[in-house]
């Protein structure tokens, strides 16, 4: 039972105080559980392999209650769960892969060695578990204790909610303990790799010699914006040599689509405003008479900011808010009134004020509470008089208890933003009412909390006060209208050609994304309209959406069409136009530019209107020059010039911005001594870094990896 103990130390600050710093976004949607449609089975597939439905829903709720139990939140918000889905669909795509590879070359991890690195306790991801000393470093026996402690326990010995928090720390251990056993193969896999890449000598000597020498050019230049598209004159011809020699970069690993679309705003009348602002002094009289429950009563009203039994400073109250606080001569209502920057009509009641600090550190021992209350609060009492009257030493107690007293801080700042109630909002409080080195105790469910105060920062005076902060918000028949409106636009414009033409002519906008992929969960930034999103993968070329209702409030209007739909591989040549004939046209107008320059010395090339002189100083192989002229790099300078004679001319050179001509002033070499095994061991590391991501990036592509989770989620 001391182990027990041990771990309820930890167990209580966990449930009231983990994660705090991340309760501002709790506020946000409930997590959304998979909805199935109909006849699709499969979320993707990888390297052949179908990942069904079921099975990527189950890793992403496994991943979910991860993350709501590392960061202490209730629920994700909508933003926060699409990203969990994205994480774990690489988390499956990259072990799918791994995997395949180990297997195929015979790399396993066993449980020994899984061990072997919790008893090291050194890999990161250990620090970040509860499972540390006073000193917080990871500690093997701290967990062993507890696995053994949890696989020997009930809810009937530990209570429900003490018992629930164990089941869901074993069940966050369980993901950590496969997170390092991936971790280990991916090591594996990596040193395999690395440690088949090796340097030569003749390699290491070439390399040294390109790294020190270094020379001093003039170089004169003719930017591809000094000649006219009219006199470049691209053909198709030009075309199809530019998308040959730019192929390799016009493959997209997954199908996506170019759209255009409507996202329409729906805003409130003059008569709906005049209907929130009647609503709002309807509830200021009610907060005048109000004197319980205001929780409740806040929530009920429709208030964007939530009330909190924990006192907030004015740093995180809204600025309208703070800017009207003086204005209240005692505890009082201000309100209602209209706050333009953020549209919303308001009112306010300051229940009261008290002292307390932007943050605390403290110490704690906890008393659980089992069958007989009594006598864990004569216990508790026993530790409060022992701790505040006799001046025993708090870590000693501590000790006693089994218990480690941990010292921590808690910043305002992470609970201030957020609805803080109940045992939380008691934690909170009781800690801010103590001054340095007092000691208290609160009552929680299932424990009794002695806390001492070791040190404060910054007193702060803090308001209970309870806000109602009102958007402006439209009626049914406001959205009836918009409706109507835009789809009397979208019956009289059936093409997007159409669309095109006749959008100016209104209050819409046509908007145009090209290249959406299915993974974006939404279509414009527009909250809740992934169903759009899946429309526009499961439609034709030249469709036109219905409307949808989108937003976090259903407060747009969204209509989309599909243009253009790109299929996975390479893109054709008309396809690529835009990109091609931008990559034709420097290229023709390299060639005028080159006919331009031949024959020409610098002296001859400078006297051109539209030429560029620069003194470049220190070229060499390895870096990419810097041309003040332009404010643009040249990364062929370098290996043009370095191999010619000095006061040899190059010939015209095709780079990036310009054609340009160079010569050397002058070279010399970095004081450096060749060391064959030092610069091979360079070379290797150098190796080591690129390749073997080189080589991940080639495994993902072969694995043709389909990605359908848009039908699902």
């Amino acid at each position: 039972m001391a182990t027990l103990q041990n771990i309820r130390s930890k167990g209580p600050l966990l449930l009231i105080v983990i994660g705090l710093a991340m309760l501002a976004f709790i506020l946000g949607d409930a997590w959304k559980i998979i909805r199935p449609t109909q006849g699709v089975q499969f979320v993707g597939n990888i390297a052949g392999d179908d990942i069904t439905a079921m099975d990527f829903q189950k890793e992403v709720e496994n991943y979910t209650e991860v993350v709501k139990f590392q960061y202490g939140m209730n629920d994700l918000t909508e933003e926060q769960s699409a990203a969990v889905r994205d994480e774990v669909w690489a988390i499956i795509v990259r072990n799918k892969i791994l995997n395949n590879e180990a297997a195929a070359l015979g790399l396993t991890v066993t449980d020994a060695e899984v061990r072997e690195v919790i008893e090291r306790g050194t890999d990161p991801v250990l620090a970040n578990t509860p499972f540390s000393n006073e000193n917080g470093e990871f500690d093997a026996d701290l967990l062993k204790d507890f696995l053994a402690t949890y696989k020997a326990t009930t809810a009937d010995d530990l209570g429900v909610e003490v018992y629930d928090y164990y089941t869901r720390l074993y069940r966050f251990w369980l993901f950590v303990e496969n997170d390092i056993k991936s971790g280990l193969l991916y090591t594996k896999y990596m040193a395999l790799l690395k440690s088949s890449l090796i340097s030569n000598p003749v390699s290491a000597k070439m390399s040294f010699d390109n790294r020190i020498r270094r020379a001093d050019v003039l170089m004169a230049s003719l930017p591809y914006l000094s000649v006219s598209d009219a006199e470049a004159n691209v053909g198709s011809a030009d075309i199809k040599k530019a998308y040959n020699e730019y192929k390799e970069a016009l493959y997209t690993y997954s199908e996506n689509r170019d759209i255009y679309y409507i996202d329409y705003l729906i805003e409130p009348s003059a008569a709906d405003r005049q209907a929130t602002l009647a609503e709002i002094n309807e509830a200021t009289t009610q907060l005048e008479e109000l004197s319980e429950d205001f929780g409740s009563f806040v929530r009920r009203a429709g208030s964007e900011y939530a009330y909190s039994e924990v006192p907030t400073s004015a740093k995180n109250l809204p600025e309208d808010v703070v800017e009207r606080l003086d204005s209240i001569n005692s505890f009082g209502v201000f309100g209602p009134y209209y706050y333009e920057d953020d549209d919303t009509y308001n009112t306010f009641r300051v229940l009261g004020t008290a002292n307390g600090y932007d943050s605390v550190q403290y110490s704690m021992i906890q008393v659980i509470v089992d069958a007989d209350q009594a006598a864990a609060d004569k216990r508790a009492d026993s530790i409060l008089t022992a701790a505040s009257k006799r001046g025993a030493d708090f870590s000693a107690i501590a000790a006693s208890y089994n218990q480690t007293a941990t010292e921590n801080w808690l910043a305002s700042d992470s609970y201030e933003t957020a609805s803080i109630t109940g045992d939380n909002a008691a934690f909170i409080n009781k800690i801010n009412s103590l001054k340095k080195g007092e000691v208290g105790m609160v009552q929680v469910t299932g424990a009794n909390l002695i806390i001492k105060v070791l040190d404060t920062k910054t007193p702060l005076k803090k308001y209970d006060i309870a806000i109602i902060k009102r958007p402006a918000e439209f009626s049914e028949e406001t959205s009836n209208a918009a409706y109507d409106k835009l789809s009397q636009f979208i019956a009289s414009n059936s093409t997007i050609e159409e669309l095109q033409q006749n959008v100016d002519d209104t209050d819409f906008r046509l908007l145009y994304n090209p290249g959406i992929e299915n993974y974006n969960y939404n279509i414009g930034g527009v909250g809740r309209s992934h169903e759009a999103l899946r429309w526009a993968f499961d439609a034709e070329e030249g469709e036109i959406s219905r409307i949808f209702e989108v937003g976090s409030n259903n407060d747009h209007l969204l209509v989309v069409a599909v243009s253009k739909i790109h299929p996975r591989g390479y893109r054709s040549i008309e396809d690529a136009a835009q990109v091609l004939s931008l990559k034709a046209l420097n290229n023709k107008k390299f060639d005028v530019l080159k006919n331009k320059m031949a024959g020409l010395t610098i002296d001859e090339i400078k006297a051109l209107p539209e030429a560029n002189i620069d003194t470049v100083q220190f070229v060499n192989f390895n870096n990419t020059a810097y041309i003040a002229s332009m404010m643009s790099n040249e990364k062929l300078l370098g290996p043009s010039v370095l191999n010619l004679e000095k006061g040899v001319l190059t010939a015209p050179v095709k780079g990036d911005n310009c054609a340009f001509v160079a010569t050397k002033i002058s070279d010399d070499e970095v004081n450096a001594e060749f060391d064959e095994n030092s610069e091979k061991l360079r070379l290797q590391t150098i190796s080591t870094t690129t390749i073997p991501q080189q080589v991940l990036e080639t495994l993902f592509f072969e694995a043709k990896i389909v990605d359908n989770r848009y039908k699902v989620f």
